[in-house]
Formats: C-alpha cells, structure tokens, sequence
C-alpha cells in the first residue's frame, strides 16, 4: 500500500514540476515572438499569458502544500 503511495506523490511532483517548466518555455518562446516583431497586441498576449501562468501554478501550489501540511497535523 505504501508504494502506491509513494508512486501516486511522484507523480503529483513530476507533473507540477513539468508544468512550472512547460509554462517557463511558452513564456519564453513568447517572449521572443514579442521582441521579434513588437506590438501592442503581442505585448499584451505575453503579458497576460505569463502573469495567469504565474498566478495558476502559485495558487496550485498552496493547496498542495494546504493538503500536505494537514496530513502532517493529523
């Protein structure tokens, strides 16, 4: 039962970690599309784009770190 476990949390920390990298090439090759051919529109796509990307993979990562701390408590 413990090795599903373990296994289950590896998997939960190998996809998290693969989106924060996943979001950091999009925000990247974002970023170079903008600078390649500046405008206002682009700027605004890169913009919105990195600060939601930012923002989602920070809230989902307080509630992992919420529902692991609670399993310490108990």
């Amino acid at each position: 039962m413990e090795a599903v476990a373990l296994i289950r949390l590896a998997l939960k920390v190998i996809s998290d970690r693969l989106m924060v990298i996943l979001a950091l090439a999009l925000s990247f090759s974002l970023a170079c599309w903008t600078m390649y051919e500046p405008t206002l529109e682009r700027l605004g796509t890169m913009a919105f784009f990195c600060l939601f990307s930012y923002l989602l993979l920070n809230t989902r990562k307080r509630e992992t770190n919420e529902k692991h701390d609670e399993g310490i408590s108990q």
